[in-house]
């Protein structure tokens, strides 16, 4: 007969202080991806000379304040309580602030238990992607990107990194752009949207068809966004996902982004043929 001892009085306060102290740590970390103290707690509606406290470690914040941190930053109160090195792991997803207009909309809010319910389904997905599709920048050539899927605690999330090359012929990059963005399973369709993190001005929508033979090679569908030119023209155009390997994005990855010609050998076979076959050109917004 096993014999089950109360927490004494001493052990109960040392663990309330360890809870304190997660969550003094986990504002902090929260508050290090925002503009500023005052920013968050304006978007968010809290007093911020309370908040400082909380940062401060003097009072703990209410089960209000906390659903509203949390709500925020797309997670639970309770992740708040997390200890801080599991709540970095965590919270590494998330750390790109997406626009306040887009948080607080009951439309977006409605959009992740989606998210979230499509993210078993997505698990064979996920892992290391060549993205090619017809670049809006240098016409008549195919951009190819890298694209990684991942699971982001209950969610599946993506990066894709585009580099483009000086047009002197070095070969060195002249610019790189990163995007980060929700993956959903939807009516047997996969939807990617997601926003641009350094200029936070652009926002791409791809469909893909998913392919339910193993081992996964090809994801074909449409990419909907704005050239990132000074005419910022709305554009569509065919787009592939071709599956690398599973993990994450790798110096090795990187390296073989770049633009290349319909003709170059290093494109695969399924790739340039839905790249150059009928109907494959960039669709402009604004023609007839």
């Amino acid at each position: 007969m096993s014999v089950v001892i109360a927490p004494s009085h001493g052990e109960r306060h040392q663990v309330r202080n360890d809870l304190q102290g997660n969550v003094q740590r986990n504002l902090a970390t929260l508050v290090e991806s925002c503009r500023s103290v005052a920013d968050m707690c304006r978007k968010i509606d809290v007093n911020r000379q309370q908040f400082n406290k909380y940062l401060a470690g003097q009072h703990v914040p209410s089960q209000k304040i906390l659903q509203k941190i949390a709500r925020y930053f797309m997670m639970e109160a309770e992740d708040l309580f997390r200890p801080p090195a599991d709540f970095k792991q965590f919270y590494e997803g998330f750390e790109n602030e997406l626009p306040i207009g887009l948080r607080a909309s009951a439309q977006f809010n409605h959009f992740l238990p989606l998210a979230k319910a499509s993210a078993h389904a997505l698990d064979d997905y996920l892992g290391v992607y060549y993205r090619y599709h017809n670049s809006s920048i240098y016409k008549g050539r195919i951009l190819r990107s890298v694209t990684c899927l991942y699971r982001a605690d209950t969610m599946v999330q993506y990066v894709t990194v585009e580099r483009f090359p000086l047009q002197d012929g070095s070969g060195k990059t002249g610019y790189s752009f990163t995007y980060h963005g929700f993956c959903l399973l939807l009516g047997d369709r996969l939807f990617m949207v997601d926003f641009e993190g350094k200029q936070r001005n652009e926002i791409t929508f791809s469909i893909l068809t998913p392919q339910h033979r193993r081992p996964i090679r090809f994801l074909h569908g449409l990419v909907t966004g704005v050239a990132s030119s000074s005419y910022r023209q709305p554009f569509s155009t065919r787009l592939t996902l071709n599956y690398v390997e599973k993990g994450l994005i790798r110096k090795r990855h990187l390296r073989a982004a770049t633009v290349l010609l319909p003709a170059d050998l290093s494109l695969p076979v399924e790739v340039r043929e839905y790249m150059t076959g009928d109907n494959a050109a960039i669709v402009w917004g604004g023609q007839d």
